[in-house]
């Protein structure tokens, strides 16, 4: 009977090594001061957290997560906020309430009090606490990293944090933030000898805050990210509550823009006793009007219209309709005019923005079927749909339909595009020739095989036969001698099995499980020779790169070997 790794072991990983602390920060004497200790715990908030719903996207796996804690803690710029830390996770969840409610509220007493009442600057005392919240808000994004366009980067560096921001939404963050009615404690007044007109300007800055939409549209997906919602019903909760403030804001609009103008009509309060009605019921009414404006319907709150009434109804008709076009534009098809608006947008999004999504999912449903069917047990189920999960990444589409149409060198600049993470960490490639670099790095590169593999698989056993050794895109693996010690771990950049390539027959020393979810590559060594059609030289070369690197670096398989009680030494026979 063939002996392996007892059978427990193959089961569940129970790792050996000592376990460092969760921050990566430098490890405290037991007798320190009470401020250094609590400094520490103050700077975890500062550091990335793995509960946050954008580390994964950032930061592909345990290792690089530990790497980014490292870089982060002990560097000089500890007391910058990285992007996916706690502390900044919960400050935009915060300002996404601060946000929805400044989106109402200063636009509802800007139309329907301080301009169309002249009510006392008092009107803006509900907003003051959000003005405080928004100053702080101003010093956090000096102080907190930002990713670059790519998500392949984080910076942590003050100097470029200020650039970017200063770049950015700073000025919008500081004129809306600012409560200029502490400055002056006057009414607005109606065009007359008496108007003041000009605080119209210094009334209406707070209303900038409307261009951080955007914020809060990536603010909301952050949120959204913890629950396990398709991206069809994200899009979806996005899409309502996007209308719903169009909807407010056309409202607000509508009923302020004829006082703002120059001819200046009080047709609605002589002619109409609206003055007399409740705020309730005056904004109920400008709600109807707003969304019949953005809608291009009619409405019977007036029998007649002025010039400023028409002029806005007219750039509102304009504006919904381009919304609304945009809208169905984004399929082939129109829908029946008897359908709703929020229905037309759902089907659009469907069928066009949620394609790959929707591809993605009916995979899924199909899987899931698949394991009804076969009535497979609850562990194997969830390993099924984590490996779905992570190789799809929630979208689908057909990659060989499009890369069969590209040239072979767009493909392979594609190629080693992708591979930048691999090409940075793994050390051994950094020691090809220099002569004819990007050549033998584009053929070394379209010669490997992407394999997944998934918490507590095992990649291969001792004593068995190998012909590929493996490069670790991202994850840990474990590396187990025959005898069932565990040697070491793997992890990003790392690589494992190189002997297979250079003594074929000899069988593994090692017993390989992933830790965690793993995406690697894996070289095989007759595929590559047979593939390669380049003389002997160039593979010669690239062997005696594997064994230098193999002499100077991996001193885990000369563990491994000392380890064995049947196997003498892993580098008995390289004389040879």
């Amino acid at each position: 009977m063939k002996r392996g790794v007892p059978k427990k072991r193959l089961n569940v990983h129970i790792c050996e090594l000592p376990k460092t602390s969760d921050s990566n920060l430098p490890k405290l004497p037991p007798n320190v001061k009470f401020y250094t200790r609590w400094k520490r715990n103050f700077q975890k908030l500062f550091l990335v957290s793995v509960s946050h719903p954008l580390t994964r996207h950032f930061l592909r796996s345990c290792a690089a997560i530990a790497f980014e804690k490292r870089r982060h803690g002990r560097s000089s710029f500890w007391w910058v906020i990285h992007p996916c830390s706690d502390l900044r996770y919960y400050w935009d969840l915060l300002m996404t309430f601060i946000f929805l409610y400044m989106f109402i509220v200063v636009p509802y007493i800007l139309a329907f009090h301080r301009v169309a009442k002249s009510s006392g600057p008092e009107s803006w005392y509900p907003v003051y606490p959000a003005y405080v919240i928004c100053i702080f808000d101003i010093i956090l994004n000096f102080m907190t990293g930002f990713s670059s366009p790519d998500g392949h980067e984080i910076f942590l560096d003050p100097l470029l944090i200020t650039r970017h921001y200063t770049r950015g939404y700073f000025f919008i963050d500081f004129v809306s933030s600012v409560p200029y009615s502490w400055f002056y404690n006057d009414r607005i007044l109606p065009p007359g000898p008496n108007s003041n007109s000009i605080l119209l300007i210094p009334e209406c800055l707070p209303a900038l805050k409307i261009l951080r939409i955007y914020t809060l549209r990536l603010y909301i997906r952050q949120i959204i990210a913890n629950f396990t919602i398709s991206h069809a019903e994200e899009k979806t909760v996005w899409l309502v509550l996007l209308m719903l403030l169009i909807f407010h804001w056309c409202s607000c609009v509508t009923h302020v823009f004829p006082f703002i103008i120059i001819h200046l009509t009080d047709m609605f309060f002589v002619t109409t006793g609206l003055n007399k009605k409740s705020n309730s019921e005056i904004y109920l009414m400008y709600f109807h009007m707003g969304m019949s404006n953005f809608f291009g319907s009619s409405f019977i709150e007036f029998h007649s219209l002025g010039k400023s009434d028409t002029m806005i109804r007219c750039i509102l008709v304009l504006f919904g309709k381009g919304c609304i076009i945009y809208l169905m534009g984004l399929k082939r098809y129109f829908f029946l005019i008897t359908l709703s608006i929020a229905t037309v947008i759902v089907l659009q999004l469907v069928q066009s923005a949620a394609e790959p999504e929707l591809k993605y999912q009916r995979i899924m449903h199909r899987v899931k079927e698949y394991i009804q069917e076969k009535k497979l047990p609850e562990n194997l189920k969830n390993k099924l749909i984590a490996y779905y999960e992570y190789r799809f990444q929630g979208s689908y589409f057909k990659e060989n339909a499009i890369s069969s149409t590209l040239s072979n060198h767009l493909n392979q600049e594609i190629m080693v595009h992708s591979s930048r993470g691999l090409l940075d960490t793994a050390t051994i490639l950094h020691y090809l020739p220099r002569h004819h670099f990007l050549l033998r790095l584009q053929i070394f590169i379209g010669v490997l095989k992407p394999v997944i593999y998934l918490n507590e698989d095992i990649i291969y056993k001792s004593e068995t036969e190998g012909d590929c050794m493996f490069f670790i895109v991202s994850g840990t693996v474990a590396l187990i001698t025959f005898s069932g010690r565990e040697i070491c771990h793997e992890k990003d950049g790392g690589y494992f099995g190189e002997a297979a390539l250079i003594f074929p027959d000899r069988r593994r020393l090692e017993t390989v499980i992933a830790l965690e979810r793993l995406e690697k590559v894996s070289k095989e060594r007759y595929q590559h020779i047979s593939n390669l059609s380049i003389n002997d030289e160039n593979v010669n070369l690239e062997e005696n790169t594997l064994i230098n690197v193999e002499n100077n670096q991996q001193e885990g398989d000369a563990k491994i070997s000392n380890n064995n009680d049947n196997v003498k030494t892993k580098y008995d026979n390289r004389s040879d």
